[in-house]
Parts: C-alpha cells; structure tokens; sequence
C-alpha cells in the first residue's frame, strides 16, 4: 500500500505533482524502527537518503567514549542522510530513533532508475534537496560562528592572550586542523561577519588571514 504524503508538510516533495512524489516513494522501501535503534552511524558507508514518515530522529556526533553530542532532532516530513545519499560519502554524523519512527528509505541505485526513466522528475526532486540543503548550511554557519565566539569570550582570548600578543608581536607557531602550522606574528584579531580571523605576517613576510575556528593551539616562539 502506498503510503500516505502531505505535500504541504513534506519539502523534499515541494512543486512536484501528486504522480511525481507517487513515482519516487515507490522506488523507496519502508522501515520501521523502535525507540532508540540507530539508522547508521557516524564513520559508515552508505548511500541511502531517510525521509522521516512518523516520529522523531536525533542526529548526534560521538565525543568521547560513550559520550554523544545531540545535533539536531528532526521529525516527520525531515530527511537524513543526504551528503552520503549526492556524494557516497562516509556518514559524518550518527542518527538514533527518539520514539518508535516510521521512514522511506531511498537508494542511490534505485533513484539512478527514477534519474533514467523520468529525467524531469530527478531534476525537481534535485533542487528540492538542494534548498534543504542550502538551509541546513546556513544554519550549521550560524551555529558555528556562536560557538566560536562564545569560546572565545570565555577564555578571554579575545581580550587578553591574543590582543596582548599582537600589540607586542611575538613571534608565534599557530597549530591548525589537519596538521598543519604557520610561523609568524599576530598582527591583528578581527571580527566580521564570516566569524573571527587572525592576521599574521610569516617569516616570509607574507599574510596569512586564519580562521579562528581552525586554530588547535598557540606556541609563542
């Protein structure tokens, strides 16, 4: 039986005609899940899109041990699992029922089928993805940008070490994300509204502008 879809409530399926949505949930399969089963976790494969029927999800990201850091709660007419569903890439956060939850589960192989058999129907379904995407985006962003400056404003960075060291231009060794460190002074800490930024001169006198977000720790030389 085909299960039943509030167009109104559902944005993945947003301008796209009642047949359309009726061709992509039949290329999805239905599952079930009870109270606090996982739909994946963080660091697997996998190239399926979830779209939450009934119920709620929480997105979470492992800390330490057994220690979980809640993302977000989402509930019915959501999706998850899109980076993995576009890209084939590796999960990049776990996802764990909140309450008995209902889904459509749709593969990246069975909609290639969609893609070659209704072109037109893959591209607004596309573009759909793409507008919860680009919502989800701006909202990571702004998240980030508060938890940035808020680490800063409780370390005192902001008035203290690193105003203090660019004042005097100490030398200093700027470890970042990714293993990777730069040489040279703090000329300034700015803050726009793209997040906070140091600006240092290398060794070598170029200028290196530096997210803050990046930085792992500060060495002076």
């Amino acid at each position: 039986m085909m299960p039943q879809i509030d167009l109104d409530k559902w944005r993945l399926f947003a301008d796209l005609a009642a047949a359309d949505v009726d061709v992509v949930v039949a290329a999805c399969e239905e599952r079930i899940l009870l109270t606090g089963e996982e739909l994946f976790v963080e660091g697997d494969s996998g190239d399926s899109l979830w779209i939450i029927q009934s119920g709620r999800v929480d997105v979470f990201k492992n800390i330490r041990g057994d220690i979980d850091r809640t993302l977000a709660s989402l509930g019915a007419g959501d999706v998850i699992g899109e980076m993995s569903f576009i890209d084939q890439s590796r999960r990049s956060a776990g996802a764990r029922t909140a309450e008995p939850s209902e889904f459509l589960v749709l593969s990246r192989t069975a909609f290639q089928s969609v893609q070659r058999e209704r072109p037109e129907i893959a591209a607004g379904f596309y573009r759909n993805l793409a507008s919860i995407l680009a919502v989800r985006l701006r909202t990571t962003t702004e998240l980030y940008r508060e938890s940035v400056a808020f680490s800063i404003e409780a370390t005192g960075a902001g008035r203290l070490n690193l105003m203090a060291l660019s004042e005097e231009l100490k030398p200093v060794t700027i470890y970042l994300s990714g293993g990777i460190s730069i040489i040279g002074r703090i000329l300034q800490m700015d803050n726009s509204p793209a997040g906070y930024t140091l600006v240092l001169k290398e060794k070598s006198g170029k200028i290196a502008i530096v997210p803050y977000h990046s930085v792992q720790r500060i060495e002076m030389d």
